[in-house]
């Protein structure tokens, strides 16, 4: 695996706006996070469900998704980075999601930290109270929503109770929370070393030999080899993909723009499909795949996904930006 660059952890409190008692939840991000993958952790660390836009108003600046028919200048959340538009603590901005419930979010860089070894990030690490449903009218349709939870006479009784059955509003979990942000941005990785068979030596009677036994067990042991080309950090690698695996992590990964964006490119007529990546890339994007394989519902499809594992791996083999 190639080795991350030393990089500072920002820790971040959101709050709902809106609404008492508060809604809020304290995480920790890697800096170099794009505010796309923040997007996501904000719904995580929250409880949304990522139905709905999202935008981060940041000074005086407007990160999201580019629209053609928005006539706002709107800079693209996918490769804006967190340390580049938040970069002392004490800063403010605000995340709004959902533009027809407006929920309105104020975050807060509470500080920025060295990362501990044996944490993963991101990370929750404290809050109170569930996340409302998602579509149930914003701060004013939310009071609402619990009015006619807790009274059987209420006129919505029946409807609210039917429409997401039992709701409480003090629900917290924060182990549940982490687990769905682990599963999400560290997927379990797949080690993909396929068996190597002892090649019979003709020479001495089809027996085989100790230095064939050596390379298989070598090969199946998964531990690396001397003879990885060494580059500098952060220089990229080729992968060559097909038509179908560019489309398999484009469509059907969480991989994110960072990763499939240059996938995009269709290679020139009579040129190999080659595309360059990071070792941090690879490594990241292997993971991503060893999850679809982990979760396919064929065996067909777990093969595809375990080939492409292969090609990735294959190609993290080749390489080292690591110190002796």
């Amino acid at each position: 695996m190639a080795r991350k660059r030393n990089r500072a952890v920002y820790q971040f409190k959101v709050t709902l706006r809106d609404i008492l008692p508060p809604i809020w939840r304290r995480f920790q991000v890697w800096e170099d996070a794009t505010l796309a993958q923040l997007h996501r952790v904000l719904q995580m660390v929250m409880g949304w469900e990522n139905y709905h836009l999202h935008e981060f108003r940041i000074g005086r600046k407007i990160y999201g998704m580019p629209d053609l028919d928005d006539e706002r200048k709107v800079f693209d959340v996918k490769r804006t980075r967190v340390r580049e538009v938040v970069q002392r603590v004490g800063a403010e901005f605000e995340y709004a999601y959902d533009f027809g419930d407006g929920w309105e979010h104020d975050v807060l860089l509470e500080g920025i930290f060295q990362p501990d070894p044996d944490t993963s990030y991101p990370r929750c690490i404290a809050g109170e109270r569930n996340c409302p449903p998602e579509d149930v009218g914003g701060s004013g349709g939310y009071e609402n929503y619990l009015a006619a939870l807790v009274d059987p006479e209420h006129e919505e009784h029946e409807d609210m109770t039917a429409w997401r059955g039992p709701f409480d509003p003090e629900a917290f979990s924060l182990p549940a929370i982490n687990q769905q942000l682990q599963k999400k941005f560290h997927p379990t990785r797949m080690r993909i070393v396929p068996p190597v068979p002892a090649q019979p030596n003709h020479s001495n009677g089809g027996r085989t030999d100790t230095a064939s036994l050596w390379r298989a067990a070598w090969a199946a042991s998964g531990m690396p080899r001397k003879d990885r080309m060494r580059i500098q950090r952060d220089e990229k690698v080729p992968l060559e993909l097909n038509d179908q695996e560019r489309d398999l992590i484009r469509w059907h990964t969480f991989a994110d723009g960072t990763l499939t964006d240059r996938l995009r490119v269709v290679p020139e007529l009579g040129k190999r499909p080659v595309y360059y990546f990071t070792l941090d890339d690879l490594d990241e994007l292997a993971g991503f795949v060893a999850s679809e394989a982990n979760h396919a519902k064929s065996r067909k499809a777990q093969k595809e996904w375990l080939q492409l594992c292969d090609r990735i791996e294959a190609a993290l083999e080749g390489y080292t930006d690591e110190d002796d």
